[in-house]
């Protein structure tokens, strides 16, 4: 998958998401799905009595077994990645997870809805624009001569280490995984050959401290709890909440819903939103098909108008 750039990337694998990738995979655009195994609405359905067409008391599971075997007939890829954030200030979106980027020409966000403020860490939410950030790339500039850090999956935290070494003094990797078959072993070497950098695997936050500012981390390796001086803590673990997810792309509602059109676009062209996470009245499987396939027909003809591409309509 790497460099490789996707007509359709969409965030979410439930009755939105899927339907939007069978309408786009089907239309002969390259689409990949990034989902989190295991979760959202439908899965967690016990039966499923109202669908049409479906006759008997189907699971759930079932419903969305059959649906992403459809989707697959139509060389749909799949990813199982936690979505981080957006870089958009290139030729394409880039998608960023916790395993690595990906690149789109349309992105539609169907990801369904969870509560408006993802579990935090302690410090987390006191010191954002303080000191915690999420995107290195974006403030990286900020920490000229200042030590770091940065917590995630090897990956993901490489490429991003590797940007703050034009600008940080002192670079610390806190890695939750052993990153052995997932790195980029030149770019680890790279890193580890640089004196700015100090590696540290099998690590878990436990809080981020400070005054007006952040100061230092705790952070738990091998079981121990140890304390690093920092000025900054960037965080690659999936503790977003929906507002910082998505709200450098989309209006959010009161209750943290994404508000679009009745075409599905977001306010950034060529990103839509579909399925539960969209501010709507009615939130039922079918109402998050109907979303996705909205939102998929808007995604092709915004490729095919701005890419010249030949889809097939049906």
């Amino acid at each position: 998958m790497e460099n490789k750039v996707y007509d359709v990337v969409i965030i979410g694998a439930g009755p939105a998401g899927l339907t939007a990738a069978l309408y786009a995979g089907r239309s002969n655009l390259s689409v990949l799905v990034i989902e989190k195994p295991n979760t959202g609405s439908l899965l967690m359905a016990h039966k499923i009595e109202n669908y049409p067409g479906i006759l008997g008391s189907p699971t759930g599971k079932d419903i969305y077994t059959l649906m992403k075997e459809q989707t697959l007939k139509y060389n749909v890829e799949f990813v199982n990645a936690t979505f981080l954030a957006f870089d958009l200030f290139g030729e394409h979106k880039i998608v960023k997870t916790d395993i690595e980027n990906f690149l789109g020409k349309t992105v539609i966000i169907a990801s369904g809805w969870a509560k408006n403020g993802s579990k935090k860490l302690p410090g987390e939410e006191k010191y954002l624009g303080k000191g915690v950030s999420y995107c290195a790339t974006c403030d990286g500039a900020f920490t000229r001569n200042m030590t770091v850090s940065l917590f995630g999956k090897g990956k993901e935290i490489a490429e991003e280490a590797l940007f703050l070494t034009k600008y940080s003094k002192e670079i610390h990797m806190f890695i939750t995984d052993n990153c052995d078959d997932s790195c980029d072993k030149a770019l680890m070497e790279t890193l580890k050959a640089n004196e700015k950098v100090k590696m540290y695997y099998s690590s878990e936050l436990v809080e981020i401290k400070g005054d007006e500012f952040v100061e230092e981390v705790i952070v738990k390796i091998n079981g121990t709890h140890e304390t690093y001086p920092t000025q900054f803590a960037f965080l690659y673990l999936g503790t977003k909440s929906l507002k910082e997810l998505y709200g450098e792309v989309a209006s959010l509602d009161e209750q943290g819903y994404i508000i679009t059109n009745e075409a599905m676009h977001t306010s950034i062209e060529g990103i839509y939103a579909a399925g539960d996470v969209r501010s709507k009245h009615i939130r039922q499987v079918t109402t998050a098909t109907s979303d996705g396939t909205i939102a998929a027909l808007e995604a092709i003809k915004h490729v095919l108008k701005k890419h010249n591409l030949k889809a097939q309509y049906s």
